[in-house]
Parts: C-alpha cells; sequence; structure tokens
C-alpha cells in the first residue's frame, strides 16, 4: 500500500502561553520524530511504501498538500496531531480530501493520547490510534491491504454504525531500542534548526519516552521509559557520520532523570571520540556537578532548566520537587563549567495572586543571572490536572475544550492562563 505520512502545518496554532517568537510558524523547525518514526518502523518491518510530508520546512500550505495527495495518489493517509494545532489538522484533512475522497485518513500523536473520543469525532477522520504507534499502525495497515477486520487491534479508535470504539492500548513498549532510528533520508536535514543553535547542521533526538515527574500543569505521559546508553548513542552516532550533524538537541521531557544516565551517554562519546555539539532539557533536581563536567567534555554546551517560579513555595505548589537551594546551585555550577544556562520561568501561576507577586520574578531571574531566562505564561492544559482545578473553581466550564476538539475554529474562546486572580490582559 502506498502510505503518505503528514506533519500539518502551525499557521493557526491556538496560543500557549509561550513568546510570541516560539509562537511563529517559523520560530523553530524540529524534525517530525512521530512521522519519522513511522516512517522507518514501516520500512523496516514491511513492504509498504512510505513517503513523509512535513509541511513546515517546505513552507506548504493546504492547498499544497491537495496537489501532493494528487500526485502521489495513497491508498492510506496518516496525519499527526497535537490538541493545540487541531486547526491547522482540520485544514490538512480538508485539503487531503479535497485531492482524493476515498482516502483513508488515520490520526496519531499526543492529542489521540489524551482525547481519544474527541480524535475520531473531528470530521474527516476514519480512523485514529492512542499509545505507541509503531505497532498498531503496522498491523492496522496489513490488515486493511488483506481485507481483514481491524476492529480488534489495540490501540485503534473507529467508529461503527454511530458508535465510537475506543480499543484499550498495549502496554508500553519497554524495549524501545526496537525501534529503528528516525527516518532521515526522507527530509531535507538542512532545512531543520533550533533556537540558539551554534551550529550550521542541526538535529534533534528523542533518548527516553513519557516522564517520571507530575508537575501540575504538564500533560506528558507519566510512563517513563528509556532507551539504552548503547542504542542512543549509536544514532548519535549515525547523525554525526552519516548526515554530518554538528548539534543534537534532545527534546525528553526530562533527559536527566538520574545524573548516572547523563553520566553513561557522556562517557559513551568520549569513548568513541564523537564530535558533536548538544544541548538537553533538564530538571535542576536530579543535576550534579560531576554530570556537569562530564558532558561538558562530551560536547553539552547548552542546559535547558525548567525553573518555573521564584519561591520553594511556588515550586511546593506545582510539584516541582526541587528547591531554590538547589537551582541556585545549579546554575552556579553551570556557569562556572561555561555551559549556556537557560531559565524557563512560569508567569501568572496559581500561587502568584497579585501583580506584585509575580514581579518577584524579575528580582529572582536577576540573582540567579542566567544566560537567557524565556518567560510564558501558566496555561491551564486540558489534559493536566490544574485544568480540573479551574473546572472546580468555576474557572471555564469542563467542556469548552472538547467544544473546539470535535469543532476546531478560528473562532474560539479556549482558556489559555489561570485567571483565578488576573485577567489574561493583565498578565500580557
Amino acid at each position: 500500500m502506498k502510505v503518505l505520512l503528514i506533519h500539518p502545518p502551525k499557521k493557526y496554532q491556538v496560543w500557549a502561553g509561550v513568546p510570541d517568537i516560539f509562537s511563529q510558524e517559523d520560530s523553530y523547525i524540529f524534525p517530525p520524530l512521530s512521522i519519522m518514526y513511522l516512517s522507518s518502523y514501516l520500512k523496516k518491518y514491511s513492504h509498504h511504501k512510505v513517503e513523509m510530508l512535513d509541511c513546515l520546512p517546505e513552507e506548504l500550505d493546504f492547498e499544497d498538500i491537495s496537489e501532493h495527495v494528487k500526485r502521489v495518489d495513497p491508498d492510506v493517509v496518516g496525519i499527526t496531531a497535537i490538541t493545540h494545532n487541531l486547526i491547522n489538522v482540520r485544514f490538512a484533512v480538508e485539503a487531503v480530501r479535497k485531492a482524493k475522497k476515498d482516502v483513508i485518513i488515520v490520526m496519531g500523536g499526543a492529542h489521540c493520547n489524551s482525547f481519544p473520543k474527541e480524535s475520531i469525532m473531528l470530521k474527516g477522520i476514519d480512523y485514529a490510534i492512542k499509545g505507541d504507534g509503531e505497532k498498531p499502525f503496522l498491523e492496522f495497515l496489513n490488515r486493511i491491504e488483506a481485507g481483514k477486520d481491524v476492529s480488534d487491534i489495540p490501540g485503534l479508535i473507529y467508529k461503527k454504525d454511530g458508535e465510537i470504539f475506543i480499543n484499550r492500548p498495549p502496554e508500553p513498549e519497554q524495549n524501545l531500542d526496537i525501534y529503528p532510528f528516525p527516518d532521515r533520508v526522507g527530509l531535507s536535514q538542512e532545512k531543520y534548526w533550533t533556537p540558539g543553535m551554534i551550529a550550521k547542521r542541526t538535529t534533534t533526538i528523542i533518548s527516553s519516552r513519557g516522564c517520571p515527574n507530575r508537575c501540575v500543569f504538564c500533560d506528558v505521559p507519566n510512563k517513563y521509559r528509556s532507551r539504552s546508553v548503547k542504542n542512543i548513542v549509536d544514532e548519535i552516532e549515525e547523525c554525526v557520520k552519516n548526515f554530518k550533524i554538528e548539534e543534537i538537541h534532545f527534546i525528553d521531557d526530562i533527559f536527566n532523570v538520574t545524573p548516572e544516565r547523563v553520566i553513561a551517554i557522556s562517557e559513551e562519546i568520549i569513548r568513541r571520540k564523537l564530535k558533536v555539539l548538544w544541548g538537553c532539557k533538564v530538571s535542576t533536581l536530579t543535576t550534579t556537578y560531576e554530570m556537569l563536567k562530564i558532558a561538558k567534555k562530551a560536547g553539552l554546551v547548552r542546559m535547558h532548566y525548567g525553573v518555573e517560579t521564584w519561591s520553594d513555595e511556588g515550586l511546593k505548589a506545582l510539584n516541582k520537587k526541587t528547591t531554590i537551594e538547589q537551582i541556585f546551585k545549579v546554575f552556579k555550577w553551570t556557569k562556572q563549567l561555561g555551559i549556556t544556562a537557560i531559565a524557563y520561568m512560569i508567569i501568572g501561576c496559581p500561587h502568584e495572586k497579585d501583580e506584585e507577586s509575580i514581579r518577584q520574578a524579575k528580582y529572582f531571574i536577576k540573582k540567579l543571572d542566567p544566560d537567557y531566562v524565556v518567560y510564558s505564561l501558566f496555561t491551564p492544559y486540558p489534559d493536566a490536572p490544574i485544568f480540573k482545578r479551574g473546572v472546580e473553581l468555576k474557572l471555564w466550564e469542563p467542556d469548552v475544550w472538547k467544544k473546539f476538539m470535535i469543532n476546531p475554529t478560528l473562532d474560539h474562546d479556549l482558556p489559555t492562563v489561570w485567571n483565578e486572580h488576573l485577567d489574561k490582559a493583565t498578565l500580557l
């Protein structure tokens, strides 16, 4: 079967409290690892003909999607979706249908994991897949090609006779090493870039899935799984030697689940004499001086720290587990070693009840002295624990997001800030 995997534009993203520079369509262009993993898995374990279409680096609009579908004439189209990008997903689905009415459209991605029922209710979607998508999607393609029933495939979401069926997803794959590396052959690597990059050729790698932490504002699944050190560094080596990559940004939700993990990866990079720069998103709680020192020798140039707030009370309210003392210690170490230290701060948290409490962040950051600071507004993601708290406080209706998910339009009024104490205009 001919399969087309689409990473839609982000022209009409729902604002999620981040600075405008990160909201713009060309603010950064990460490789679409979700469809790249699907592509490599299908190419390795099946005979299906697979093609990827990433609309971002090519600056493709929805009419371009239609034209591409006409040329490729796929049997199945897979579209990856996140909740805040649903308007673009909707328009992409319409563009596919415009080009080929009877093509099978399957949705995957984080949105399907969090909102399986609403995923299949989006107009134009035939099926959706929840959980790790590689195995279920391959099984789906094989059965469709053979004319067999697909209704019992783990993770599959579908409609039949007006009724919605959500199959239980398979247990999360514990051995992530079974998945081949993302398909970098199918896309032009020179067109991707990350904020703050130093080298000319860069890419992203994800060395784990999920996150063990439970921050109240986060919607990432808690079932954390890591690839082996050998497997991670094998991919780094492939990027460096086969694709001439000079810099890597690890997009794990938390790269240093333990300092020992980072040390082991760093030591393997050093042992193989790989020359590559890299950065990662980390927690101050599990950052040690020894970890930073060894990682610096292995090419670490940038640390993205989720600081979030300015007091121990605030950290406790957000369930961050770390302390202000630890945060200052870690930033001191990072700067001493000549590693760029970036602090991510969230403004307008539930524990910040007036403008003066928010201004404390400015004094805190001045004392912390990071190389860069990224401010964002506290955003109640629809599947994060804090969203339910907002419903209890009657800050918004419980179904406000669900209405949007079923019919995502440009005209919407979604809760994108915590407005218990201060309204959006004041926070902005």
